[in-house]
C-alpha cells in the first residue's frame, strides 16, 4: 500500500537519500541536501527493537527524528520535530519520551558494505559516531518502553531503507485470486487495508496501516501477517466475501456488492495495533472494493 510524499513516508525517503553520503558512485546518482543524518538502535520491552534516525536538510539544524519500532509483523513509526547538528540530537517526543543525546566521534574507520540484493557490491569506509546522552520511549497503551545513555549507532539502517523489498500484483478477470482493499479518512487519521489471496484455498496475506497526527508527532502504525486461507473468503464472480481472520484481528466483516454503498462492507472487525488496539476495520466512513488479483512478494514467493 503506496503513501504520498509528506508525513511520515516524506521523512523515510529524505533519510534514505542520506545512504547516498556513504559512497561517491552512490552520492553521484542521487542529490541529497542533507547536512546531518545518523541512525543508533536499542532494544525495546516485549521483544520490540527500535531503529531511530535523526536527520536535517538545513543550516540551523531544524530537521527530524524518526524512530522505527517493530517486533514480527507489527511496526510503528514515528515522526517528530528535532535539533540536528554536527555535536547533538534533541527532540521532545512529549508523553513519548525525548532523545538529548551528543554526538561525538568515534575515531576510528569502518567498512560498510553497499550492496543490495541482486545488486553490484559497493564498500564504503566512514567514521562511525558515538551517542551519549538520554533517549527514552514510551510507547502507548505500555506496547514498549525503552532507554539508553549511549545507543549503539546503527548506519547500516540507511542501506536497509534504501534496498528495501519488491513486489508485484496482477489485476483481471482471467485470474482466480481476489484483492480486498479497504480505506476510511476519519479526520486527520487514515486507514488502509489490504487482504489477497491467489485462489481458494491459498493462504491470505493481510496488511493494515493507520496514519494519524498527535501532539505534533507523525504516527504510521502497521501489521503485515501471512494467515490461512479460511481468514478470506470469496465467491468466483466476486459478488460477496467475508474476511475474519484470527488475532490480532478480532470479529468479522462481509462484502455484499449488490448493497447501498454505504452497506457494501458492514460488520465488527477489529485489529491490535502497536500503540493502539481494537482499531474499527468496519463501519461508517470504510469503503470497500473486491478484483480478481494474482499477488506475489519479492522474489515470487506466490505462484499464480
Amino acid at each position: 500500500m503506496g503513501r504520498g510524499r509528506g508525513g511520515v513516508t516524506g521523512v523515510v525517503v529524505l533519510l534514505a537519500l542520506s545512504a547516498a553520503a556513504l559512497a561517491p558512485a552512490t552520492a553521484a546518482a542521487v542529490d541529497s541536501d542533507l547536512k546531518h543524518s545518523y541512525a543508533f538502535k536499542l532494544e525495546a520491552s516485549d521483544g520490540y527493537r527500535i531503529a531511530a534516525v535523526a536527520a536535517s536538510e538545513r543550516a540551523d539544524g531544524r530537521g527530524e527524528l524518526v524512530l522505527f519500532v517493530s517486533k514480527d509483523d507489527a511496526a510503528a513509526i514515528y515522526a517528530a520535530a528535532a535539533t540536528v547538528t554536527a555535536t547533538r540530537i534533541e527532540a521532545d517526543l512529549g508523553a513519548l519520551g525525548k532523545a538529548a543525546l551528543e554526538v561525538m566521534p568515534s575515531g576510528r574507520r569502518r567498512a560498510l558494505s553497499l550492496r543490495c540484493p541482486g545488486g553490484e557490491p559497493e564498500i564504503a569506509k566512514f567514521e562511525p559516531p558515538l551517542f551519549r546522552g538520554v533517549f527514552e520511549f514510551h510507547g502507548e497503551e505500555g506496547y514498549a518502553e525503552a532507554s539508553s545513555t549511549a545507543p549503539p549507532e546503527f548506519t547500516r539502517f540507511f542501506v536497509e531503507l534504501v534496498c528495501g523489498s519488491g513486489g508485484g500484483e496482477g489485476v483481471g478477470p482471467n485470474v482466480s485470486g481476489a484483492r480486498l482493499r479497504l480505506r476510511a479518512h476519519r479526520g486527520a487519521s487514515h486507514l488502509a487495508l489490504q487482504a489477497n489471496k491467489n485462489r481458494p484455498g491459498a493462504r491470505t496475506r493481510i496488511e493494515v496501516e493507520t496514519h494519524e497526527r498527535r501532539h505534533g508527532i507523525s504516527i504510521l502504525r502497521s501489521r503485515r501477517v501471512w494467515v490461512g486461507s479460511d481468514a478470506f473468503d470469496y465467491d468466483p464472480l466476486l459478488r460477496t466475501a467475508t474476511l475474519a481472520p484470527p488475532a490480532p484481528f478480532a470479529g468479522q466483516a462481509g462484502f455484499h456488492r449488490g448493497a447501498a454503498p454505504a452497506n457494501r462492507w458492514s460488520g465488527n472487525l477489529t485489529v491490535d495495533l502497536p500503540g493502539r488496539s481494537h482499531v474499527p476495520l468496519a463501519g461508517p466512513g470504510v469503503g470497500a472494493t473486491l478484483v480478481h488479483s494474482c499477488f506475489h512478494e519479492g522474489e515470487g514467493r506466490f505462484r499464480c
